[in-house]
């Protein structure tokens, strides 16, 4: 929704990102007493450099924790196949047997 939203809003100077930081070091789950002690976080402040970062660079999809940008780049491929075949037919696999 977010990829398609951009697309949309090109040239209009407004900007779109979704921001996927996994789990995140905050007061969140403490507070609903979970212990998540043993659960690897990112810090509040790197996902908020990586989502600011990630405006200037221009990406509509920002996941901090992913190193290799290309991975991002072969999902949104993936989604663009996927969805590129749809018909206006009912997939048999949701036919009545």
């Amino acid at each position: 929704m977010s990829q398609t939203l951009s697309a949309e809003l090109e040239g209009t100077g407004v900007q779109v990102q979704v921001l996927c930081p996994g789990v995140v070091a905050t007061e969140f789950h403490t507070r609903q007493g979970l212990d998540l002690g043993a659960v690897p976080r990112m810090s509040a402040e790197d996902v908020l450099t990586a989502g600011l970062r990630g405006l200037e660079l221009g990406e509509v999809v920002c996941a901090p924790g992913v190193e290799d940008a290309g991975l991002l780049d072969a999902v949104f491929k993936a989604d663009l196949a996927a969805f590129g075949g749809q018909s206006p037919e009912l997939a048999s696999r949701y036919r009545a047997r």
